[in-house]
């Protein structure tokens, strides 16, 4: 990977990484308590149920458009004593993640991602061995940050360089905004850019800045290429970050 800018107050609220696995047996229930045995000395807390919805824009010919909702089967979490650290088991997929705080300012060498690349490897490596997976088709990694600046009234663009361009004729003040693209690169791995005004305390301005880098493929990986294309997509992740935002963010954020 390349040389990582560290930040003292990151503005990440929760990373995650997911590996969606080749249907192969039937899902076996007893896989998250074989888990949790395995990975009971991180993730100590109480096991909780989430469940999975899915939500789809989608229309059939001569109608509307209209939002679709998709109910999945339940996933399991596994949960740190804080609540901060997660992984979630449903049939064929694995995710990990790490909530605010992501890095500890006080030890910086030992969280951020040099937590969270051990977290994801464990996590994985005792999924394998526990349900042995035909392989892995879809990964992905996703950084959701959120941006709070101490004003009542900012101008985006000096801190999001993807912000909304300010069109001649129109208001200067934005009271809100939205939006999302989906980029690809030259191998086919997807960068989805997500956007938006979020809700901050009082006389402050929040912006959302999603960041999901997806990798699929027909063919189905092994452990070790897996854990090596979570890597890459971290790289590219913090790459497309450095890229979107302006040194006003940097500042916000501390950086050493």
């Amino acid at each position: 990977m390349s040389e990582r800018r560290r930040y003292k107050t990151p503005p990440i609220e929760e990373a995650v990484s997911e590996f969606r696995f080749k249907p192969g047996q039937s899902w076996d229930p007893t896989i998250p308590g074989k888990l949790q045995s395995k990975l009971s000395n991180e993730y100590a807390g109480e096991p909780q149920q989430g469940s999975i919805v899915e939500v789809e824009l989608g229309s059939q010919e001569g109608t509307p458009p209209n939002l679709r909702l998709h109910q999945k089967l339940a996933r399991t979490q596994l949960v740190s004593r804080d609540g901060r650290r997660m992984v979630g088991i449903g049939p064929d997929v694995l995710s990990i993640h790490m909530l605010r705080p992501y890095q500890n300012p006080s030890d910086p060498e030992a969280s951020g991602w040099n937590e969270f690349e051990p977290r994801i490897s464990d996590a994985l490596k005792t999924y394998w061995k526990v349900s042995k997976p035909v392989g892995v088709h879809g990964i992905g990694i996703r950084y959701i940050n959120k941006i709070v600046i101490p004003e009542n009234s900012v101008k985006v663009e000096e801190y999001l360089r993807c912000a909304l361009p300010v069109v001649s004729g129109l208001p200067d003040r934005l009271n809100s905004f939205m939006g999302r693209v989906d980029y690809a690169y030259d191998d086919g791995v997807r960068l989805v850019l997500s956007q938006g005004s979020v809700d901050a305390p009082e006389d402050h301005v929040g912006f959302l800045l999603d960041i999901d880098v997806i990798w699929e493929s027909p063919e189905s990986a092994t452990l070790d290429k897996a854990l090596e294309v979570i890597k890459d997509l971290r790289d590219r992740e913090r790459k497309a970050f450095e890229t979107v935002i302006t040194n006003k963010s940097r500042r916000l954020f501390n950086a050493d």
